[in-house]
């Protein structure tokens, strides 16, 4: 793929540049099926006020080109649809405007060209606009792709009335070799955060590296904070002696000479509550 790239785009830097943000598997091409789902349904006089306008108005008629992404939510992110559209006016006496209108009246069986309307390339962020990639199609609408638009129809029944056929829109691309069916999109997918760490992605780098430096200090902070209360009984020099006291007090449990127990614990309990006893008591051999 970066070779195709390369061959593309050699004079364009900033479009190798954001290409190169991407993995291979962060780029997807959605195949658009180019046959509408539904049947076009319009009433007679709306049909006809509709065929008027596009001959014979005064005003200009825009067209919609709109596209609309799902991201798994349970995979990560935020949002879960983004979606953008791009919009065409065509003035009056435009040539488009008039085979649109013979393609409405059924006196025109081919399809109608119309130019830059698709763009190929598109970018799915997190947020809800998915914008085209300037990068990519550095002359904007005029680097989008030219599309046929064809109104089918399938006869039902007797007569040459609109009752009598199934009518749906065609779209796709102008000059297409294979597959004229499908409209191929790249679309570039920008990686999200999981679920878990949501709510430091919302505040973006600068909230994640805070957080960050608040928990790491949170634990060094933690860690020696306590060490003043536990650093008597922790850092002694020689505790053979205390040692000593502990194995006496055990073996006269042992022995069952209970009260000489409670002689040497209580020793033993006067040493940690004493610091002065404590240090004489574990002060290195000589």
């Amino acid at each position: 793929m970066c070779l195709m790239h390369l061959l593309v785009f050699p004079l364009l830097q900033s479009a190798m540049q954001f290409i190169t943000l991407y993995s291979y598997e962060d780029i997807v091409t959605a195949r658009i099926e180019g046959s509408s789902g539904a049947l076009w349904s319009i009433s007679p006089p709306s049909r006809e006020q509709m065929r008027k306008e596009l001959q014979n108005g005064s005003a200009d008629i825009t067209l919609h080109f709109t596209w609309r992404f799902q991201r798994d939510l349970a995979k990560g992110g935020t949002e879960e649809y983004t979606s953008e559209k791009h919009t065409k006016d065509l003035e009056p006496g435009s040539p488009v405007r008039a085979e649109l209108a013979e393609l409405l009246q059924g006196t025109l069986d081919q399809p109608v060209t119309v130019p830059h309307l698709f763009p190929k390339y598109i970018r799915a962020p997190n947020g809800p606009t998915a914008n085209p990639v300037k990068q990519l199609q550095p002359d904007e609408e005029e680097s989008y792709l030219n599309l046929e638009v064809q109104l089918k129809r399938e006869k039902i029944g007797d007569g040459t009335s609109t009752s009598s056929f199934l009518e749906w829109w065609v779209v796709r691309l102008k000059n297409c070799v294979s597959d004229c069916n499908i409209l191929p999109m790249v679309i570039f997918n920008d990686k999200v955060s999981p679920p878990s760490l949501g709510f430091l992605a919302g505040y973006g780098i600068m909230g994640l590296y805070v957080s960050i430096v608040l928990v790491i200090g949170k634990f060094v902070r933690g860690f020696f904070s306590e060490i003043s209360h536990s650093i008597m009984f922790e850092e002694l020099p020689c505790v053979d002696r205390i040692l000593k006291l502990c194995q006496d007090i055990f073996m006269v449990r042992e022995t069952g000479e209970l009260e000489l127990e409670e002689e040497l614990y209580a020793k033993l309990i006067f040493l940690y509550r004493s610091p002065e006893t404590m240090i004489k008591w574990t002060r290195e051999k000589e």
